[in-house]
């Protein structure tokens, strides 16, 4: 695998993560938007794949009380749900 194949399939993980944490907890986009206090668009460009900048990242793991760099190893697959 190519160093840009896992760059992209650590992306995938960490978009997955953050929709599955979203999900867990019963939340729409627009609900976490008012939670968190990030916009509803880059929280869709997150889960979506598409652009977004980087401090989100910091910022949603914040707000879920996770590490930042747990979010890119695959939990939701092991069916463990603890990413601190």
């Amino acid at each position: 695998m190519s160093q840009e194949e896992q760059y992209s399939s650590e992306i995938q993980v960490m978009r997955e993560n953050f929709k599955f944490m979203r999900e867990i907890r019963g939340w729409s986009i627009k609900e976490l938007s008012v939670l968190s206090g990030i916009r509803k668009n880059v929280l869709e460009d997150i889960e979506n794949g598409r652009n977004f900048e980087v401090e989100y990242i910091f910022k949603l793991s914040d707000f879920y009380g996770i590490v930042p760099h747990k979010i890119f190893t695959n939990k939701k697959a092991s069916g463990e749900h603890n990413f601190r």
